[in-house]
């Protein structure tokens, strides 16, 4: 175990601690002024998500990108701060009173046998939804990314089984006979759209823009023919929402890159609307979707920073 990794991690550990004994109000307060802060001094990989916000708004002008841009900084800070007490009574009935749409859509799929492509996009609140289905007590298998340190990688996959034991984990790295099992068995497999894979990707508009987008869960529907739906996950009126919804794909005689390619298209532009509406809420606006590089210097006035 690298020297770096029990140092990162013994820094993790003391900002839980420290978080756990506030109560909410406190955190939430904390962690506002933490974004404000950032906002203002430091505002982490904003060249990048002034980019990706130009590509979703075109028509907004500089100071109105820069007015979204701070919320979506505070946003990120106050969302950050309650990963950590989920476990709370407050939280948790936050999680147990979610507001479902298309439940039964999704359990109706499950009844095929063949379990369900369940599409996603990196969302603020994408620890309460990972809660929920365990909570739900739904069979589900999520692939992610581990993190490079395997202590903190351990304790995120350890606490999202504070609720329960549906939720399993698959590694990005442990190929496709892993997911086609998950889905022999009827779970749900969740895979994250929003991501830039280069060489590894499907090339596909996204708002306009060709993205890398993933193309497991394509190849997926066309060796197993499970059905294929969206899911979002938004906070809206105080209350967390997941919408479910099956994505109506046709059949395909072969699999290649055209067919992977179309069901990729179907799949991630109906993600379109919802980054438009809770533009604060997309995680990956700070990811380098449609760039890797050069990204132009952000110039921001006095009067932006702080109105």
């Amino acid at each position: 175990m690298k020297i770096k990794h029990k140092l990162e991690y013994s820094l993790l550990r003391s900002v839980i601690f420290f978080i756990n004994l506030l109560p909410v109000p406190a955190i939430l307060a904390l962690c506002t002024i933490i974004g404000y802060l950032a906002w203002v001094i430091f505002p982490f990989r904003i060249k990048v998500a002034y980019n990706n916000l130009s590509t979703v708004f075109p028509d907004l002008s500089h100071a109105e990108k820069l007015h979204l841009l701070r919320k979506v900084y505070l946003q990120f800070t106050r969302t950050f701060g309650l990963v950590f007490i989920l476990h709370r009574n407050s939280l948790t009935r936050l999680v147990k009173n979610t507001r479902i749409t298309g439940r039964e859509k999704l359990d109706r799929a499950l009844q095929g046998g063949k379990g369900v492509i369940l599409t996603t996009i990196h969302a603020s609140w994408f620890e309460a939804y990972f809660a929920w289905f365990n909570i739900a007590n739904l069979p589900t298998s999520l692939i992610y990314q581990k993190q490079s340190n395997p202590l903190s990688d351990d304790f995120f996959v350890r606490q999202r089984g504070h609720y329960g034991t549906s939720l399993t984990h698959l590694s990005s790295y442990d190929g496709m006979k892993a997911y086609e099992k998950a889905l022999l068995d009827n779970r749900l497999l969740i895979i994250s759209l929003d991501q830039s894979y280069t060489s590894r990707g499907a090339s596909v508009p996204f708002f306009n823009r060709p993205l890398a987008c993933a193309k497991g869960a394509a190849i997926l529907y066309q060796r197993t023919g499970a059905p294929v739906f969206t899911s979002v996950y938004y906070m809206k009126d105080g209350e967390l929402h997941i919408d479910f919804e099956e994505v109506p794909l046709p059949h395909y005689d072969e699999i290649n890159d055209q067919s992977i390619i179309d069901i990729s298209s179907r799949c991630v532009r109906l993600y379109e609307p919802f980054i438009r509406a809770y533009p604060e809420q997309w995680f990956s606006l700070f990811h380098r979707l449609w760039s890797k590089k050069d990204y132009p210097p952000i110039k921001r006035s006095i009067r932006q920073i702080f109105l």
